[in-house]
């Protein structure tokens, strides 16, 4: 296509395309399209493919015209873009003098005896100079683990597996039934409760305020002070009391304001942990004691090393987007705030949140995920940068290890993971992009200069 295009650099990473398309291409393509009409259009007095083009023109014309400027758009702008070797991020922001918004079903249009200028404002990917990338100083943590590390893992294992028993050693009441010795930290209560906020002329009972449930004394689970006017109690009592809910209540209706309950103990209970012998060990799966010790440290250090290797890989990025300052492609961020907001929302959803609560909390954290997601950017286009200087490819050898590790983790056959690859070469190239990017982080993390914390 025969095109004249002008482009002016209006910023580092946006470039406005001034395109002229030529009247004599605008005008044989119309022609093309009402030949394209011709062949099927149904019109009264003519069998169809033998109505005139002066006749198709009048009736099809304008939808011609309008169909004919997005064609003309498409390809003259893919075009220029190759011509003038841009490499351009997101969709383009097209103006054109033929575009009256708002004008009707076909507002955009072209004039076939009319050259057809517009102008397409486009983001272009940045030009990063990296420099300075190796040798930089980092410090990682020194991983370890206690003694009373280890001990905590183990209670935790058998807090897992610990029963409630009713507790005795209460008094025995005039029906002849004994009641709970008193509640003290750490029982677990069985209660019904009802209460209202406090007003000048009473109690506002609020149905909100009114339930049954198990609480444990001490778990901090309910608003400050309700759990320690039921320390004392035995089963059977009722007690009324007041308390002030907390200055930042969720709901904003009930902050800071006086509150009274009455609260009936049902029944009280006590956990009971199992005793931790070899017994309850292999219950759990382990050969003993001393092998789920063991195996607690090797979880331990584990997890501490994953922690450690991630900070100090943080600490390497954000040194190196410090480091390398340049602007970022506004639709770059956008996509991967999408993507960042998408993850989150399943993960809530997953968790049983609701789609209006999901939708609200994404809200209220957009610009942190923002923030994230050009970080993210950053991040990346720094490492292709780093990657491109230093030639660092995926091998093919390392592109199958890899393969047959994802395919384990996903429990999938690995020649089906190939032949998805083979399939989808999008998403093979995704993939070792992210391979790509993993093995430039373990290249600087190799040139790093890392000392102990």
């Amino acid at each position: 296509m025969e095109l004249t295009v002008k482009v002016e650099e209006t910023s580092s990473i946006v470039r406005k395309l001034i395109i002229k398309v030529p009247a004599k291409i605008v005008a044989n393509r119309f022609e093309k399209g009402l030949q394209e009409v011709q062949r099927t259009a149904k019109l009264k007095g003519f069998r169809p493919g033998n109505a005139p083009l002066a006749v198709i023109k009048q009736y099809y014309g304008d939808d011609v015209r309008h169909r004919l400027y997005h064609s003309l758009i498409d390809e003259s702008f893919q075009e220029a873009v190759r011509e003038n070797k841009l490499m351009t991020v997101g969709r383009p922001t097209v103006e054109s003098p033929e575009h009256q918004h708002g004008q009707g079903e076909h507002d955009h249009a072209v004039h076939e005896e009319k050259d057809f200028v517009y102008t397409a404002t486009v983001e272009i990917m940045p030009e990063v100079e990296v420099k300075g990338y190796t040798g930089i100083p980092l410090k990682k943590d020194k991983v370890e683990v206690t003694e009373e590390d280890v001990k905590k893992v183990v209670d935790g294992l058998r807090d897992s597996q610990a029963q409630l028993n009713p507790v005795s050693g209460g008094l025995v009441g005039a029906d002849g039934k004994a009641s709970s010795r008193p509640v003290q930290k750490g029982d677990f209560v069985d209660l019904n409760f009802s209460g209202g906020l406090v007003t000048a002329t009473g109690i506002d009972e609020k149905p909100g305020m009114k339930g049954s449930r198990i609480v444990e004394i001490g778990s901090e689970s309910l608003i400050p002070g309700f759990e320690d006017n039921l320390v004392g109690m035995r089963s059977g009592e009722t007690k009324t009391f007041r308390v002030k809910f907390p200055a930042d209540f969720p709901d904003a209706e009930y902050c800071e304001k006086d509150a009274e309950f009455t609260a009936t103990v049902n029944e009280v209970k006590e956990k009971i942990l199992p005793e931790l012998n070899d017994e309850f060990a292999k219950s759990m799966g382990y050969e003993g004691v001393a092998d789920m010790q063991t195996k607690a440290r090797e979880y331990l250090t584990r997890e501490r090393t994953d922690e450690a290797d991630r900070k100090i890989r943080n600490e390497l990025v954000q040194a190196l987007i410090e480091k390398t300052p340049f602007d970022v492609p506004n639709s770059l961020v956008e996509a991967q705030t999408r993507a960042l907001a998408q993850d989150w929302a399943e993960e809530l959803k997953r968790q049983g949140v609701g789609e209006q609560a999901v939708q609200q909390a994404i809200l209220a954290e957009l610009e942190n995920m923002k923030k994230r997601a050009e970080n993210q950017v950053r991040a990346s286009l720094i490492l292709e940068a780093v990657a491109k200087k230093e030639n660092v490819e995926v091998k093919p050898e390392e592109f199958e290890a890899e393969v047959v590790k994802a395919a384990e983790a996903m429990r999938v056959e690995v020649d089906k993971l190939k032949d998805f690859y083979a399939k989808n070469p999008g998403r093979k190239e995704d993939f070792l992009f992210r391979l790509r990017q993993e093995s430039t982080l373990k290249f600087l993390l190799d040139k790093a200069k890392i000392k102990s914390a």
